[in-house]
């Protein structure tokens, strides 16, 4: 992804924002909510390395605020400029697709059509979730494995993917196969659903 921008990002700026507005929300563990958007910037930076550092950076601490804040799409692209603000509006999640049409196969096409900026936020924020597992329900993370050995074989049979996707996707198989170990999930969980598929 080629990115022509002007935009000044601060990215001290960006992390406070994102404190605030995230303040008194919780990971199921108790911790500060704000601690996993960090830890998502952090993979980024770890797996896509870019001139456009801050830019990537800036969407990863900002990818939830959309969904779980009232902070609206406007004041993103006033505050940090439309690129930063698109990458969030990207990853952010539709109120009511994924009840219509299940959480995995919603998640597994949007994340198709991702730019690759987007699709490497996702793809942090997924790692992350995958590794913070702590305090989750027993069924929460039945459903999060079984959701996202879904997604991730969609995206390799409808994706070319980049390096650092291909990478992310690596380390997240590696989570898959330690949360198995620990739980011995049967792959009677998993659906193959080729029904949506019409392109």
């Amino acid at each position: 992804m080629h990115i022509d921008t002007n935009e000044e990002i601060d990215i001290d700026e960006v992390l406070a924002f994102a404190t605030e507005r995230h303040k008194g929300q919780v990971r199921a563990d108790g911790s500060d909510y704000i601690t996993h958007p960090i830890r998502v910037s952090k993979l980024v930076s770890e797996f896509k390395p870019s001139r456009n550092g801050n830019i990537l950076a800036a969407g990863a601490l900002l990818h939830d605020v959309l969904e779980d804040t009232y902070t609206s799409y406007k004041e993103l692209c006033d505050r940090f400029g439309i690129v930063v603000a698109s990458l969030v509006m990207e990853v952010t999640s539709s109120g009511f697709m994924p009840k219509l049409v299940g959480k995995r196969f919603y998640l597994a096409h949007k994340m198709q059509y991702m730019s690759s900026y987007a699709l490497v936020i996702k793809l942090a924020d997924r790692l992350d979730n995958l590794t913070d597992m702590r305090a989750v329900a027993l069924e929460k993370i039945k459903r999060t494995y079984f959701d996202t050995i879904y997604m991730i074989n969609y995206l390799e049979s409808k994706r070319n993917l980049t390096e650092p996707q291909k990478n992310l996707i690596v380390a997240i198989r590696g989570k898959l196969e330690e949360i198995n170990k620990e739980y011995q999930l049967s792959a009677d969980g998993l659906i193959v659903d080729t029904d949506l598929d019409q392109d």
